[in-house]
């Protein structure tokens, strides 16, 4: 199995070791820009270095046409995968984010975003690997393909045009879902999971071309075949007499600064507890007349979550699932159903890029530098989830489960406490301290946990270069009054 605590207490820059960019220096430099991001990953670059010739070498890394973000992120996927097979089934969530710059100044490369008037951005395809665990314990990327809309003059193509252009972007889904498993190629078993945007036939008979394993939510109302010819999907499945129920816990979706499609689709809801009703169905879809794949029908088991009686005011819950999985039992069912639910974890990792990484504030000056800058933030983002998971799990257990012997000494040394840090939740306070937290908050979040894990890795590099020197440690101190 992993350790997901070994890979916590590493500094982050392990995981950008070996990448290849074709000169020496240029891999000096990238450990040196990522030991300083991973320090302070919100911050500008100005502010994360300390002189103009070190800015000036971040700059010029990350523009350099011989750097790509594929060499930069391929040490951490390779990372990704050994943990994967260590674990030996984990979940691929399957994910496009779209990346917004302001500002007059142009920039070389970065096109329009759709919805968004006379804004200019990009679009990141991301597969994220997590535990099958009650933790969803994230592993880190797996895939990565980003691109950026050319300007465009003429109207849009006409939905017909857009199913034969081979470069169209509905590819990315199939096309990534292959480069994942030519990676992963027979090591482990991995499940894919995506929204409604990865319903696209062409991509259920590639997975099933690869035997692969899938839990994919429907969005088109297809036709059936079998002895349900000519029937709807939408139809059938709403028909079904439930077979379970189960109480479930919905996140909060604020509208925020959503698309307006975005939020018609998936309307504003708090957080709540849900009771819902499931069934299961095995299905065979007829090809549609747009596909591409030479499949006439693929045979998949549907799974229906639906909420009979959500409260007032508020949209019930209703997810249409194709699964390769068996859902011959309630269990199975609902094993299905928790697989889905792990999707949310590729949002978070969306949201510690965007606010963690502060990545839409970068002040880079074509979509080449910012694609080498999100390939360098996105382990970053994966070690600051994963530091959350990793101490919410740990709470309860001794401050010892968390933080090695030495590490608890730093702490104690640092802060001045006067008790031993005798809990996981004290070494975390103190850890989140060193990111920022104050106690006042409450429990850290991905944040501090993520700031404050790297100025310890940072800090006991100085600690052991002080007791190889000749340095005595210091007496063993108590410690909790003050990582309030």
């Amino acid at each position: 199995m992993p350790s997901p605590r070994a890979d916590l207490l590493k500094g982050v820059e392990v995981e950008f070791a070996n990448a290849d960019l074709g000169d020496v220096r240029r891999s000096r430099r990238l450990d040196q820009i990522v030991r300083a991001a991973a320090r302070a990953p919100d911050a500008g670059f100005p502010q994360m270095v300390a002189s103009d010739a070190e800015l000036e070498g971040v700059y010029r890394l990350l523009s350099n046409e011989d750097v790509s973000a594929e060499e930069i992120l391929t040490p951490h996927i390779e990372a990704t995968l050994s943990r994967a097979e260590a674990a030996g089934t984990c979940l691929v969530l399957h994910d496009t984010t779209t990346f917004i710059f302001s500002g007059d100044a142009p920039r070389r490369g970065v096109g329009p975003v759709r919805g968004k008037d006379g804004q200019r951005g990009f679009f990141a395809h991301v597969s994220f690997a997590v535990m099958r665990d009650r933790d969803r314990t994230p592993l880190g990327v797996c895939g990565f393909h980003r691109w950026s809309r050319p300007n465009r003059d003429e109207p849009l193509h006409k939905s017909g045009d857009r199913q034969s252009d081979p470069t169209r972007e509905s590819l990315r889904w199939e096309q990534q879902i292959v480069d994942v498993e030519r990676r992963v190629a027979g090591r482990f078993s991995c499940i894919h999971v995506t929204d409604r945007e990865g319903d696209i036939y062409d991509v259920l008979a590639t997975i099933q071309r690869l035997d692969s394993r899938f839990v994919i939510r429907a969005h088109h109302d297809r036709l059936l075949a079998g002895h349900d010819e000519d029937a709807r999907l939408m139809e059938r499945v709403r028909a079904l007499v439930p077979t379970g129920s189960k109480a479930i816990e919905l996140n909060a979706r604020p509208d925020g600064d959503r698309p307006f499609m975005q939020r018609k689709k998936h309307p504003a809801r708090r957080a709540r507890t849900a009771t819902i009703a499931v069934a299961s169905y095995p299905v065979v879809i007829k090809r549609p007349q747009a596909a591409h794949a030479d499949a006439d029908e693929i045979g998949v088991n549907i799974v229906r979550v639906w909420e009979p009686a959500p409260p007032n005011g508020e949209p019930a819950v209703e997810w249409i699932l194709y699964t390769s999985e068996p859902v011959d039992t309630p269990e199975q069912i609902f094993a299905v159903v928790d697989t889905y639910r792990c999707r949310w974890v590729i949002e978070e990792l969306f949201k510690a890029i965007k606010t963690g990484c502060a990545f839409e504030r970068r002040q880079l000056e074509s979509f080449h530098a910012l694609s080498n800058a999100l390939a360098l933030f996105l382990p970053i983002a994966w070690k600051m989830l994963l530091a959350r998971t990793v101490v919410r799990r740990d709470m309860a257990l001794p401050a010892t489960a968390l933080l090695t012997p030495a590490q608890l000494q730093i702490l104690a040394f640092k802060f001045e406490l006067s008790t031993p840090l005798a809990t996981a939740r004290d070494a975390a306070l103190a850890v989140a301290k060193l990111g920022g937290h104050l106690r006042r908050n409450g429990l850290p979040g991905w944040q501090t946990l993520g700031r404050g894990f790297e100025a310890l890795v940072l800090m006991q590099v100085g600690w052991q270069a002080a007791l190889a020197a000749g340095a005595r440690p210091p007496a063993a101190q108590d410690a909790t009054e003050g990582c309030d």
